[in-house]
């Protein structure tokens, strides 16, 4: 009698189950079986996407932010997962309180983790610019969760059920050990349903240093953007330091890379506008240049100084 032919065993397990079936009733004739099943077991490691299918307009959501959404073509692509950084008192928590504001203002469900702070001591900030957010988690617009234990089923849970269209964290060095973030199925599970529901979320993360040095850190490669805020004195006859962004990476996106300067207002945080910034730096300068001199140093430059 002619041997069986052998069964491939790299075949997944139902693959297997059905060619041991036939293999078992028919006996030597499953050379054919096997062919087909192998083609089909292939299939399993490609992703089925259609690319013609895919839509290819990118969907930016506004920040809020006067003078901000200009440098990024119009707002935030969907999705995305922007890493907020810099030193302490800089603005990102009240950046991204303002974020959801302006979600919240359009009638868009949003979230606020807080690792530090008590849901009071936020309510009681964010009405220093007029931002009743009370008003908004008593309608179920908004939810605050302060001084948050939460595990990573139960944030994953919380992100499903209420499907927020805007989250933030604040702040993720508390949340995760920044050599252990890239690797942790804890982060990645949580990353995974936002990129399923396609929400805008902020990470506030920390720095021991400013933005002159070029240093990055897990966080920043894990994000699609990365918005750096920092403070210092331009020059030192400055009485005050002078407060600003640079966007350092945005994904689908042609930014404006030159640090901005920002200042608080009573509405909130509002960028100031270059032509008004360059002229400040120009007539402080220390060397006491001529003006049309001046006007061709960068601000970057002056920054990095």
């Amino acid at each position: 009698m002619r041997d069986k032919h052998p069964i491939h065993t790299t075949l997944n397990t139902d693959a297997m189950r059905v060619l041991e079936r036939y293999e078992k009733e028919f006996g030597a004739m499953n050379t054919v079986i096997e062919r087909a099943l192998m083609g089909m077991d292939k299939l399993r490691f490609r992703e089925k996407i259609d690319a013609q299918s895919i839509n290819r307009i990118i969907k930016r959501v506004k920040t809020g932010i006067p003078g901000f959404d200009e440098l990024i073509e119009g707002g935030i692509p969907e999705g995305s997962v922007v890493v907020l950084t810099g030193p302490p008192g800089t603005g990102k928590t009240t950046f991204s309180m303002q974020f959801l504001m302006d979600g919240l203002k359009n009638n868009e469900r949003c979230i606020f983790f807080s690792f530090e702070e008590k849901v009071e001591q936020l309510i009681k900030s964010s009405l220093r610019f007029g931002w009743d957010i009370g008003r908004y988690i008593d309608k179920g617009y908004l939810e605050v969760f302060g001084f948050t234990m939460h595990s990573t089923e139960e944030i994953i849970e919380i992100l499903d059920i209420f499907k927020p269209n805007r989250v933030v964290f604040d702040s993720i060095n508390i949340f995760s050990d920044l050599k252990d973030l890239r690797r942790s199925t804890q982060w990645r599970n949580i990353l995974k349903k936002i990129k399923e529901l396609r929400i805008i979320s902020f990470a506030i993360t920390e720095k021991r240093r400013g933005i002159e040095i070029r240093e990055f850190d897990d966080f920043d490669f894990m994000s699609d953007g990365i918005l750096f805020f920092d403070k210092r004195q331009l020059y030192e006859l400055d009485k005050y330091k002078t407060i600003f962004i640079e966007i350092q990476k945005m994904r689908m996106t042609k930014i404006n890379e030159m640090p901005h300067q920002y200042i608080f207002t009573e509405h909130g945080i509002e960028l100031v506008g270059m032509r008004n910034l360059a002229r400040k730096i120009a007539s402080s300068s220390v060397n006491q240049k001529p003006l049309s001199e001046q006007s061709n140093l960068s601000l970057s430059a002056f920054i990095h100084s």
